[in-house]
C-alpha cells in the first residue's frame, strides 16, 4: 500500500541577499494598526506613508526594488509567472507583549493576491501557519507513531531566522505569537499581484 499526499500547501522560503544592507531605528513601543485589527502590534499596513517615522522613502523603495529583483529572478527559476507588482507592502514591530491575531490575505487586499512574503528582519520568532483542512479532517482512530502522524498537526512553525523570506498562498491563516522577549521583533509582509493586463 502506498500513502499519497494530496493538496499540499505551496510555500517557498529563501535568505534575503540583500539582508545585511538594511537597518531600522527603533521608534519605541507603540500601538498603532487599521480598524478592526484585534491586536497590539505597530503595524504600517496597507503600505508605509511617505511620512513614516522608521522606514524613509528612500529606504522603502530600494527595499521593495531589492525584494522584486530577488523574486523575480526565482520566480523565473521555478517557472512561476514573473510579472507582479507589490500593492500592499507594509512593517509590524512587536515590542514585549504584542502580537498579532489569526487572519488570512483573502479580503481587505484589494483583490485575490498571487503570493503573500514576510521578511523577517529583526528578532525573528516563528509565524505560527494553521492547516486549512483541519477541521473537515476527521481522525477517528489513533494515528501517533504511523506515517500519519504529522496529518494531525493543525499548525505548523517553520524555523527560519533573520533575513529569510517565506511565501504562502493567502488563504493560510496566521498568527505572530505574544512577544515574551526583550527584545522587538521586525517583519516587513507584503502582498503580490498579476498586473491587469
Amino acid at each position: 500500500m502506498k500513502l499519497h499526499k494530496l493538496f499540499y500547501v505551496p510555500v517557498y522560503t529563501f535568505k534575503f541577499n540583500k539582508h545585511s544592507e538594511y537597518g531600522f531605528e527603533d521608534v519605541g513601543k507603540l500601538n498603532r494598526h487599521p480598524k478592526g485589527w484585534r491586536c497590539d502590534v505597530n503595524s504600517s499596513f496597507p503600505n508605509i506613508r511617505n511620512d513614516d517615522p522608521m522606514v524613509s522613502v528612500f529606504q522603502r523603495e530600494n527595499l521593495k526594488r531589492d525584494l522584486k529583483s530577488q523574486l523575480m529572478n526565482l520566480f523565473y527559476e521555478k517557472q512561476l509567472p514573473d510579472r507582479f507588482e507589490f500593492r500592499q507592502f507594509w512593517y509590524n514591530v512587536y515590542h514585549k507583549n504584542q502580537n498579532q491575531e489569526r487572519h488570512h490575505h483573502l479580503m481587505g487586499c484589494g483583490g485575490v493576491p498571487y503570493w503573500c512574503g514576510i521578511y523577517y528582519h529583526k528578532g525573528f520568532t516563528p509565524t505560527t501557519f494553521y492547516r486549512p483542512d483541519y477541521h473537515n479532517t476527521v481522525h477517528s482512530f489513533p494515528i501517533n507513531g504511523s506515517e500519519l502522524s504529522d496529518y494531525k498537526s493543525p499548525i505548523a512553525k517553520p524555523n527560519l531566522n533573520d533575513g529569510d523570506v517565506i511565501l504562502f498562498p493567502p488563504y493560510v491563516e496566521h498568527c505572530v505569537n505574544e512577544n515574551l522577549s526583550d527584545d522587538i521583533r521586525i517583519t516587513f509582509s507584503f502582498n503580490l499581484f498579476i498586473p491587469n493586463e
